[in-house]
């Protein structure tokens, strides 16, 4: 708008006008425009601003190197471990990109792998609550199934105490036992890694799946594993890992079924589990603007 005005201004000088004048117009032009692009770099900087977590050895010790908040460390691993193996899937030479270094909620949270890429972006609810959504607008956790696999009945409950079959003794049950016919498909009930599967006492074949940072489902007394399970393995919210057996101190063929936060087994049938969660639809054009935008200006996508 400025500059349009002096083009104006300019174009109005007479055509007899001083050599002083045109030059003293010129200069005003200059600096108007030298002036509006310098705010635009400026906010396209504030925007920008971000800092790189280089993996040399892990992520605590680099992010350290890299004086990077805790806290937003803490975020990155809550965030992300849905999607990455930590100990596993973090290669030398591995980025994490952090965008707004203000505070500890960053505008985005980018991972630049050898073998994939994940960004996510900070979107606040009507609650004033802060979460990481991808470029689609829906989390990166999952929501559960309600169950591992198709039973007849609930067999056992989650209990304090109840009396063992075969122990004879009164023992807490912080399980739930799934009724079903022998080589039932026991499903994952959601996407995780695979951290046990091998035969394990009273538990007989065991699979122990890991679901981000604070899940582990357990899925006991199984006949057989899936083929091609094996610990570090990927697998699917709904994927076989197994199928229903009396391997283990077992009185007849069911499904021994744990569920386990931040270590602590939970009521499987009770606990609130995780749902993934969307943008709201009416923000959802602006969000996924001011994400590609971000990844336009870093240059990523």
């Amino acid at each position: 708008m400025q500059l349009l005005l002096m083009t104006k201004v300019l174009v109005k000088l007479p055509h007899k006008s001083s050599n002083n004048m045109l030059k003293r117009a010129l200069f005003l032009i200059a600096a108007l425009g030298s002036l509006y692009v310098g705010n635009t770099l400026a906010h396209g900087d504030s925007a920008l601003e971000h800092s790189t977590i280089h993996i040399t050895r892990s992520l605590n010790y680099d992010a350290q190197k890299a004086n990077i908040n805790p806290k937003i460390v803490d975020t990155i691993i809550r965030v992300f471990s849905w999607k990455i193996d930590f100990n596993k899937d973090l290669k030398k030479g591995d980025r994490f990109i952090i965008v707004g270094n203000s505070g500890v909620h960053p505008s985005a949270l980018i991972y630049l792998g050898t073998n994939k890429k994940v960004a996510v972006f900070s979107y606040t609810d009507k609650q004033g609550r802060t979460n990481y959504y991808d470029i689609n607008g829906k989390s990166l956790y999952p929501s559960f199934l309600k169950a591992p696999l198709k039973y007849d009945r609930v067999s056992s409950k989650f209990q304090r105490k109840r009396f063992h079959p075969i122990l004879k003794t009164w023992r807490p049950h912080r399980a739930v036992d799934f009724a079903a016919k022998r080589g039932t498909p026991v499903y994952s009930v959601a996407s995780g890694v695979i951290q046990h599967r091998k035969r394990m006492g009273a538990l007989g074949n065991v699979v122990y799946i890991n679901h981000g940072s604070n899940y582990t489902s357990v899925y006991g007394h199984l006949s057989k594993f899936a083929r091609g399970l094996k610990p570090s393995l990927k697998v699917k919210k709904g994927q076989i890992i197994g199928y229903v057996g009396s391997t283990g101190r077992s009185t007849g063929p069911h499904l021994h079924y744990e569920l386990r936060y931040n270590g602590v087994r939970k009521n499987p049938l009770k606990h609130t589990l995780p749902k993934q969660k969307k943008v709201r639809r009416a923000d959802l054009w602006r969000f996924k603007n001011k994400a590609q935008k971000i990844l336009n200006g870093l240059r990523l996508y």
